[in-house]
């Protein structure tokens, strides 16, 4: 069966990612701070729902025997639209040359692996599993969102520091996706020789 709740909350997620970050972007583009303010929070709540769904999709799966071939490969690309969309809102609108290097990075990776994902379909029988360290790639790229938005409220969340905290968070994130890309890809390459 297709349509499962961690299924549903999956393509939740590969909703909500574009449509927060264009409510992320009306807010930079607002002309009053109540305006900025209404859909910065609009754009939050989907941030937040979205992380929500991302743990919740997994563990429902799981404790009710509700995993799937459909649900294990609309996942990983659910996590990735989401937050794609939201950092390239981010990276575009900061015009820091140095962040849109790492998201570049993050978001060359996910293609590659998502097309390499979709070529191998009918080639395995059970997809890669997803790698801890994968994991940890993702909650360093939500860490990163997640800090983002909070600038906006935190004292001193206009200072440099608080900006440079966010840069570091994006290339930490960014060196991950390269090591966990290249994992992937020599497992694949181990499964495939022999």
């Amino acid at each position: 069966m297709i349509f499962t709740l961690p299924t549903v909350l999956s393509v939740f997620r590969l909703i909500a990612g574009p449509i927060g970050a264009l409510m992320l972007w009306a807010a930079f583009m607002s002309e009053t701070n109540d305006e900025a303010t209404r859909w910065w929070s609009y754009a939050l709540a989907f941030f937040i729902a979205g992380g929500v769904s991302d743990f919740l999709d997994g563990w429902i799966a799981r404790r009710f025997n509700q995993v799937s071939a459909f649900g294990a490969l609309i996942d990983p690309i659910a996590d990735k639209v989401f937050v794609a969309s939201f950092l390239i809102a981010m990276g575009i609108w900061t015009g820091l040359m140095i962040a849109s290097y790492a998201i570049a990075a993050i978001i060359a990776r996910d293609v590659i692996i998502t097309l390499v994902r979709f070529s191998r379909l009918n080639k395995e029988s059970v997809p890669l599993a997803v790698s801890m360290a994968a994991k940890f790639k993702t909650t360093f790229e939500m860490g990163a969102i997640g800090w983002y938005f909070a600038l906006a409220i935190l004292p001193g969340g206009n200072q440099p520091w608080a900006l440079e905290v966010w840069i570091w968070m994006l290339w930490l994130a960014a060196a991950l996706s390269l090591y966990t890309g290249l994992t992937y890809l020599w497992a694949i390459r181990k499964t495939s020789t022999g």
